[in-house]
């Protein structure tokens, strides 16, 4: 019974900056189904875009996926793929015939659902990670993951998301 209404609603929840760095999620428990991205992931749109990708609610999710991915083609833009690990081996596939388009990738295991406070604070973690402090070259040089400005993105996303994460804890401990 659970398993369909998760296939209702949109198969892409899309927000945050056309230019701004992004992370495209690949679930395959179908968050998202009201056509929000869930609340932990909303801090981080200010600065980055996050693309959620609902794979029970597409009739093709794998051809739907590779069409969200062609749009970053022509765009100067780091992209993070970040899948549950129960999308099987066609997260592997993706990447390669994504290679040119994704910079990087990271996969979750359940029973932690991608929606997950700490699921959020990790893939942040691996975007600061790879971040080059844009401050560290030269006069109009651009970081090395796409534009003078993603360093500092990034800095400001993770302290959107742990004023967020914050706030939840503070108020799951006051009950």
């Amino acid at each position: 019974m659970d398993a369909e209404p998760r296939s209702e609603g949109p198969s892409v929840v899309w927000s945050g900056p056309p230019d701004a760095p992004a992370v495209v999620v690949l679930d395959p428990a179908g968050v998202g189904r009201h056509g929000d991205l869930p609340g932990t992931w909303r801090p981080l749109t200010e600065y980055l875009q996050v693309m959620w990708c609902r794979l029970p609610a597409a009739d093709e999710p794998w051809h739907e996926v590779d069409e969200v991915l062609s749009e970053f083609a022509d765009r100067s833009v780091p992209v993070h793929l970040v899948a549950g690990a129960a999308a099987g081996a066609g997260v592997g596939e993706l990447i390669r015939r994504h290679q040119d388009v994704i910079t990087s990738a990271q996969t979750f295991a359940a029973p932690v659902p991608l929606g997950h406070p700490e699921v959020v604070l990790e893939v942040l973690r691996e975007l600061l990670a790879q971040d080059v402090d844009p401050r560290a070259g030269e006069a109009g040089e651009q970081a090395a993951n796409g534009g003078p400005e993603a360093g500092s993105l990034l800095g400001d996303a993770a302290s959107a998301l742990r004023g967020s994460v914050g706030r939840l804890f503070d108020r799951l401990k006051d009950g």
